[in-house]
């Protein structure tokens, strides 16, 4: 079995300091952070935890981009879809990032 990528390992821990210190704020931080789930790629996962984040990624990006009366882009998908959340969503989504932190941490302590 392969391991996830040391990039996915060192920016899922930067995602997660921040999601994690305050859980209650899960929103705010979902919405500071929302780079992170552009930037880190399934493909950089190992193949059994590939599929956990594409399925976070599909969640947070599932109302689309948001746009004016005029078309013009107001929100990237994620922005839109963390926006539109409940913070009973954005708590259970953060819990998964950090749940999916902790096997990838795993699979390092274990190499």
């Amino acid at each position: 079995m392969n391991k996830s990528n040391i990039f996915v390992y060192t920016e899922l821990s930067k995602l997660v300091s921040s999601l994690s210190s305050n859980i209650l704020l899960s929103k705010q931080y979902l919405r500071s952070q929302a780079a992170y789930f552009n930037i880190i790629v399934p493909k950089y996962f190992s193949d059994t935890l590939s599929p956990e984040w594409e399925s976070i990624t599909i969640q947070i990006k599932k109302m689309g981009p948001k746009f004016d009366k005029d078309g013009k882009l107001t929100a990237n998908a994620i922005i839109n879809t963390i926006d539109q959340m409940t913070s009973e969503e954005c708590i259970s989504l953060a819990m998964r990032v950090i749940s999916l932190y902790d096997k990838v941490r795993i699979e390092f302590e274990k190499a």
